[in-house]
């Protein structure tokens, strides 16, 4: 006789928008009350009332949403679980998923005793979307959490062709050869010591044929002394995730691929560390870009838009019909911004007003800052063609912004500044490397 498999007890999690949606029969209970939301725990379900986030607008509302996922996924602890969700039009419940995937997230590498906080499961029709995506972040997270004493950029480049399994490699360009093609890229990363030297490299996606060509581009300065113009201990402190850009490139080449779109990607990284040497560029040097223009050195803890100035001439000699940047490029940008809001530039309107709308529609914070050409006379140099700093304090993301668009000849372009680092908060506990911008930018290249 076969004994039929005990099926397991799945709990409901009813999640309402507007007070006047929640059934009468639980508006007498006592809900416990949170900054942005409120929740009743029963024995047969629990019931979400996001009555408290319903007035923000669509951008706000969704990021907020998977902040919500993480945190509930905690307060559940155990058990198996699935949503009966009674939303607005404008929300979209998969932010709510990945957010509680997301908070089974921990980087326990390099401690003793690992946690075990698996243990509340939910269950929905999204699995596969929601893996991949999660899979990309847990990937981002453990590159930037990696110290700059284990990874360095030939480790980051071996974790990038390990993690891109549809691409293949077409380019990687070290020592004279670096310094030859790619000037820049080797000035900057010519203060490391010998196994930290620079690295260019490029990765295509191998899958397609499309006519439509994006690049995609990463900083990755394993960590950033600052150079000679050495930061301070506070400001050298999180400087492993000066990487951030690559790691976010890594992981946003992954979601193209494992969704199978049509697009020829190319995937270029460019792989320095910033230190402190005799070989290390001065203030005032003055060095010849790929491109040919002579830049001068007004700063050299404005590192980032030099290794990414060589990337995008590169870039721009295939004529591509796209080019994306990543990079934790300006302190100017997180004043601005704060940290859990990338900033994004673009040339050409019409992307940047695609680009916002994929950002407000994934609840994927990108707020688009000006290319004020105003601006671009703080770039003047007496003795080069300009320098690779303004010669004020104001407007630094911006003038970083009009110094990459030097080289962009013209060709449809979005420059990306991020932080790439999350602080807790009172929806998660966890602090560090962050994956920001991709599922917006995985949704503009879906209809590019």
């Amino acid at each position: 006789m076969t004994s039929k498999t005990k099926q397991i007890k799945k709990t409901p999690i009813s999640i309402y928008f507007l007070n006047e949606d929640v059934s009468k029969e639980f508006k007498n209970e006592k809900f416990d009350e949170f900054q942005s939301y409120s929740i009743l725990k029963l024995e047969d379900r629990l019931i979400l009332n996001l009555a408290k986030i319903s007035h923000l607008n669509n951008l706000e509302k969704n990021y907020r949403l998977l902040l919500i996922g993480s945190a509930i996924r905690r307060y559940c602890r155990t058990g198996v679980f699935f949503v009966d969700y009674f939303g607005c039009s404008k929300t979209d419940i998969k932010n709510f998923y990945l957010g509680w995937s997301l908070s089974y997230y921990s980087f326990d590498k390099f401690k003793s005793v690992a946690k075990n906080n698996k243990n509340a499961i939910i269950s929905h029709k999204f699995q596969k979307e929601i893996n991949l995506l999660s899979e990309s972040y847990f990937f981002i997270r453990d590159l930037i959490n990696t110290p700059a004493n284990i990874l360095g950029p030939n480790e980051i480049f071996r974790e990038a062709k390990n993690f891109l399994k549809d691409f293949t490699l077409t380019k990687f360009l070290s020592g004279r050869e670096l310094e030859r093609n790619f000037p820049l890229i080797s000035a900057v990363g010519k203060g490391a010591e010998k196994k930290k030297q620079p690295i260019f490299c490029e990765f295509k996606y191998k899958k397609k044929k499309s006519k439509k060509k994006i690049f995609l581009i990463g900083k990755g300065v394993a960590f950033d002394t600052g150079g000679l113009n050495i930061k301070t201990g506070t400001g050298m402190s999180l400087m492993k995730k000066d990487m951030g850009g690559a790691a976010n490139c890594i992981g946003l080449a992954k979601l193209v691929s494992e969704n199978n779109l049509d697009v020829d990607l190319r995937l270029l990284l460019c792989l320095v560390e910033n230190s402190v040497s005799k070989k290390s560029i001065r203030p005032s040097d003055i060095f010849q870009s790929r491109s040919g223009d002579f830049v001068e050195i007004g700063d050299t803890d404005a590192e980032g838009r030099l290794i990414l100035a060589d990337a995008i001439s590169y870039a721009c000699e295939s004529k591509p019909d796209l080019i994306i940047d990543m990079a934790t490029l300006t302190g100017a940008s997180r004043v601005a911004m704060g940290i859990e809001v990338p900033s994004f530039f673009c040339n050409k309107d019409d992307l940047a007003m695609k680009l916002i709308c994929s950002s407000q529609q994934t609840g994927d914070p990108l707020w688009q800052l000006p290319l004020w050409n105003n601006y671009e006379n703080q770039l003047d140099s007496a003795h080069a063609d300009f320098r690779n700093i303004g010669n004020t304090m104001f407007g630094g993301a911006i003038t970083a912004a009009l110094f990459l668009q030097k080289f962009v000849k013209d060709i449809p372009w979005i420059h990306i500044d991020l932080m790439a680092w999350i602080k807790a908060n009172k929806f998660n506990s966890y602090e560090g490397g962050e994956a920001m911008g991709i599922r917006a930018l995985l949704k503009f290249i879906k209809d590019f």
